[in-house]
């Protein structure tokens, strides 16, 4: 088979996750992806931690040559000027989706992971302070006092939306509802809806008007065993991560035998598939009931880390598409008075700044949650948003 070096095994590693998620990442899955051994694996990188560990290592890298380009780019651009940053911000998100398309499918797994053990993703929390200063050094020379804020609150915004733009990039109505929200951001969620912004509940409407027809990839009766063992799929999911997911594991948390969780779900794609679905619908339920408007509260991360598993599902699997595109359009669903008046005041945030400023607090969230702040990322929340709206508006 040959001499392998660490680099392979490692880009084998990013392949793997991208096509199959974390879950399918495993020593023998890698060398065998590779052409070589388990036994050459080991000697060369370590164990399955040490793999990752490598891996974030490797991604901080490949983020570092990415962003020496766009700082490139963002030096010939007049970023101040909101319409030219609101294009910035999209063609980065569309360059991810595309060309980087397998690093950011890792980068999203291995965020989503790091939110649930940032002991065994440690590393994770520095990439993201990377992402950090990149839009706050891009954005330095046009906004000066409140660059950080505004670089860590598109940083934050572009983590959440990633994994959307990933699986939905060739949907229309996708890429109409998230120039509009990616538009509000950038004029910093000043002044009041314009252009496409103005046409944010039909953009909504659009993006779910087929959704609650589709039938889940799994189907699950109300009140029957099989949705009541999915149910504890989603929780283990929830909890402990895609990958902790068995049968064995589901069986010991139901009460039941083995036997019986086979019975209704024979594969291991059929328990991820069944707490996908157990989870879409209780996302339904719970965004009903709303969230707290701050980062620094919970913002519901079992929830947040939900619709970023169902997104990345979608990726890969086109049956999961219109789910996904119903979760992202929900973003600040029944919260966005709370939010608006968070940081509008008495008067709120239109819609489309409302669901802007709700990313970027689920970014940050995930960003405290999986160990970033190692290296200072400021954590953006309502005052942060505020005082960024208040800036915007003086430089109307």
């Amino acid at each position: 088979m040959g001499d392998i070096d660490a680099a392979t095994f490692i880009r084998a590693a990013r392949s793997r996750i991208a096509a199959s998620g974390i879950r399918g990442l495993s020593l023998r899955t890698v060398a065998q992806d590779a052409g070589s051994s388990v036994g050459s694996l080991s000697y060369r990188i370590g164990d399955k931690r040490a793999l990752i560990a490598h891996l974030i290592d490797d991604e901080r890298r490949e983020f570092d040559r990415m962003a020496h380009a766009w700082r490139k780019r963002a030096g010939q651009l007049d970023l101040a000027v909101p319409e030219v940053l609101a294009h910035f911000v999209t063609a980065w998100l569309d360059e991810a989706a595309t060309v980087r398309r397998e690093a950011a499918l890792a980068g999203c797994e291995l965020l989503l992971e790091a939110t649930i053990d940032p002991a065994g993703y440690r590393g994770t929390g520095d990439l993201l302070d990377d992402e950090d200063r990149f839009w706050r050094g891009v954005l330095a020379p046009g906004y000066r006092a409140i660059s950080d804020i505004f670089g860590s609150a598109i940083a934050a915004y572009c983590r959440d939306e990633m994994p959307f733009s990933i699986a939905l990039g060739g949907n229309a109505d996708y890429r109409l509802l998230r120039a509009a929200t990616v538009q509000r951001l950038a004029e910093g969620l000043a002044g009041s809806a314009t252009g496409l912004a103005r046409s944010f509940e039909a953009l909504v409407a659009a993006c779910g008007d087929t959704s609650a027809a589709v039938a889940l990839p799994v189907d699950l009766p109300a009140g029957s065993k099989k949705a009541e063992l999915a149910a504890h799929i989603a929780d283990l999911m929830a909890e402990q991560g895609v990958a902790s997911v068995t049968h064995r594991l589901v069986a010991a948390r139901a009460g039941v035998p083995n036997s019986s969780v086979a019975h209704h779900f024979r594969t291991g794609e059929d328990l991820l598939h069944a707490g996908l679905g157990a989870q879409i619908l209780r996302m339904r339920q719970e965004l009903q009931l709303g969230a707290l408007p701050d980062a620094q509260a919970n913002l519901g991360m079992m929830l947040m880390r939900s619709t970023h598993a169902v997104a990345l599902a979608a990726a890969r699997d086109p049956a999961f598409v219109p789910f996904a595109l119903d979760m992202r359009r929900r973003r600040a669903e029944n919260v966005h008075l709370a939010v608006g008046q968070a940081i509008g005041g008495v008067h709120g945030l239109d819609r489309a700044a409302a669901q802007a400023a709700t990313m970027t607090y689920i970014g940050s969230g995930l960003a405290i949650t999986a160990g970033g702040g190692a290296d200072g990322s400021i954590l953006i929340g309502s005052a942060q948003l505020v005082r960024l709206r208040q800036s915007c508006s003086f430089a109307e």
